[in-house]
């Protein structure tokens, strides 16, 4: 086959790992949130940022860059979308 075949191949695949690592960060991003949110406790927080931290540090050894950056995307988006507080609506609006 000719060789921009499977450049074409190999394009198609980057930008699907970049899209699945973009999804992958808002997924992993929404769920640290949610469980930081819910721990009551600082040890039990503490865990959950160590276990966040080296979730982070094993993507950066073991990940291409393309890759890591889409996770970064992703993660960097839940917590503008998800971590920002809410202004409560005022029921008083009649």
């Amino acid at each position: 086959m000719p060789q921009i075949v499977f450049d074409i191949i190999n394009l198609i695949a980057a930008l699907i790992r970049l899209l699945g690592m973009v999804v992958l960060g808002v997924a992993i991003g929404y769920l640290a949130l949610d469980l930081l949110r819910k721990a009551q406790t600082w040890p039990l927080q503490m865990a959950f940022f160590l276990g966040l931290a080296g979730l982070v540090i094993a993507m950066v050894v073991f990940l291409a860059p393309g890759a890591l950056g889409g996770f970064g995307l992703g993660f960097g988006a839940a917590i503008f979308i998800w971590g920002i507080p809410r202004k409560k609506k005022e029921e008083d609006q009649e």
